[in-house]
C-alpha cells in the first residue's frame, strides 16, 4: 500500500517525473475470511479510485477496489500488484463492463472460487470484435497480451447480460461450459448492476452468490 501512495504522491507534485500507477487498489480490510476484489468500470479519472460500484460489499466482506488507469481491459494490470493485498483464501471477484472483463481475466492468474460479472465483452479488440462501441479505447492499447477473454475450468462464474442486441452479441460469443452460467435481464442495456440496483435485487444477488460455498 505504501509503494502506491509513494507512486501517487510523486505523480501528482511531479508529473513529468514519474509515471502514475498504471493499477490502483484501494483496500478495505473487515477481518472476514472472504476477500472480493471490485474491478472497476471505464468511469473516474486516474487521480480516482472508483469505490461507488459495489461498495455495499464492504459490509460484509474484505474488499480490494482495483483500477486499470489505462483502461486496457486487462492488458497494462499489474498482477502481482494486486496479489500482494490478498491475506485470504477464499477470494472472488465481481465488476462491470470492462470490470466484469478484468475480473474474469484476474481468475486466470489467481485461484478464484467465484466470479460475478456483469456485461462483460467478449473482445474489444478491432480484429475480433464487430462491436464498435470501444474503437476509441482499443486505439490506446499500445500491446495487446490478451485480445478476448479467457475462462478457466475450476472457476464458477456467474455472467449477467442485458437483453439488447449488443448485449447478446457478447453474451453469445461466451463459451458453454458448464461452470459458466449466463443471467438475461429483461429490459435492460448494459447498465445491469444499475438496473438490478434499482429494482432492489442487486444486494441480495451479490450477497447470495458469495455467500454460498466459497
Amino acid at each position: 500500500m505504501f509503494h502506491y501512495y509513494l507512486k501517487k504522491i510523486q505523480y501528482l507534485f511531479f508529473p513529468k517525473k514519474f509515471a502514475y500507477p498504471k493499477t490502483v487498489v484501494e483496500y478495505f480490510f473487515k477481518k472476514q475470511k472472504t476477500s472480493i476484489i471490485s474491478f472497476s468500470s471505464i468511469a473516474g479519472s486516474k487521480q480516482s479510485i472508483q469505490t461507488n460500484e459495489f461498495f455495499s460489499l464492504t459490509e460484509k466482506f474484505n474488499v480490494l477496489f482495483v483500477k486499470d488507469v489505462e483502461r486496457s481491459w486487462f492488458n497494462s494490470v499489474d498482477v502481482q500488484y494486486i496479489k500482494s493485498f490478498l491475506q485470504t483464501k477464499e477470494v472472488g471477484c465481481i465488476g462491470h463492463s470492462m470490470g466484469a472483463f478484468n475480473a474474469i481475466m484476474f481468475s486466470n492468474f489467481y485461484p478464484i472460487k467465484k466470479v460475478l460479472a456483469f456485461s462483460p465483452q467478449f473482445s474489444i479488440h478491432p480484429n475480433i470484435s464487430q462491436d464498435k462501441a470501444y474503437l476509441n479505447y482499443a486505439a490506446n492499447i499500445k500491446k495487446w497480451k490478451f485480445n478476448k477473454i479467457l475462462f478457466n475450468k475450476k472457476t464458477e462464474y456467474c455472467l449477467v447480460f442485458g437483453d439488447t442486441k449488443e448485449e447478446m452479441y457478447h453474451m453469445n460469443k461466451i463459451p458453454k461450459q458448464k461452470n459458466i452460467k449466463k443471467i438475461i435481464i429483461s429490459n435492460c442495456d448494459h447498465s445491469t448492476a444499475h438496473m438490478l440496483k434499482k429494482r432492489g435485487k442487486l444486494k441480495p444477488l451479490i450477497n447470495s452468490f458469495f455467500r454460498t460455498s466459497i
